[in-house]
């Protein structure tokens, strides 16, 4: 992580960063998914004060959901080779478009876990249950396709929140140029009509 974690933006349940706080009426926070995951395998307390909680009683975490979504943190595939550091309130977004996110091969017999922008790479070179004698390229053809659409979509989705970080100054100056220019146009009109009515005077 970009930044030292404090241990209450922590799920107890998971350990890690809380993905959509839920809290007791205790407020003891987790990430919804856990919580729910445990009310319903085991019993309906709360893991850390054994308060009675249910479904029903949760309460969404407003404030530490406003403060993770700040947060900078690794993929969720960092594990597996991914360099991004990535806003929360992003990261779902990411992770669905990122090319380290695991995929099985799909050779016959291979199954090989793979990064997802490797699979073209290992299906068609490296698998040695590839097919090699094949002379329609249409399956392979497809592949790739596919391959280029998933990298195509992850790249414009990171573009887009690059560049609307990027123009949020750009905004701020183009409006004070804009007023700065309206003062401009009422001074020159003011000095204009000054001038004509100087000539007036003067032709009188």
């Amino acid at each position: 992580m970009l930044q030292k974690i404090k241990e209450e933006l922590l799920c107890s349940i998971c350990l890690n960063v809380m993905k959509d706080a839920r809290m007791c009426h205790n407020q003891h926070n987790f990430c919804r998914e856990c919580i729910e995951e445990h009310l319903r395998v085991n019993a309906q307390r709360c893991p850390q004060c054994q308060d009675d909680l249910t479904l029903a009683t949760l309460h969404p975490a407003r404030v530490i959901n406003n403060v993770i979504s700040k947060l900078k943190i690794n993929c969720d595939y960092a594990s597996r080779g991914c360099p991004e550091f990535i806003n929360v309130e992003y990261l779902e977004r990411h992770v669905q478009n990122c090319g380290f996110a695991p995929v099985l091969c799909s050779n016959e017999r291979c199954g090989l876990e793979i990064n997802k922008r490797d699979k073209i790479k290992h299906e068609t070179e490296l698998c040695e249950y590839r097919k090699i004698a094949s002379h329609d390229f249409r399956e392979i053809g497809e592949m790739f396709q596919r391959s280029f659409e998933d990298n195509l979509s992850r790249k414009i989705e990171e573009k887009f929140i690059e560049v609307k970080e990027s123009v949020k100054p750009l905004t701020a100056q183009y409006t004070k140029i804009q007023k700065e220019l309206k003062y401009v146009q009422q001074n020159l009109s003011t000095v204009t009509k000054e001038m004509m009515e100087s000539r007036k005077q003067i032709k009188n």
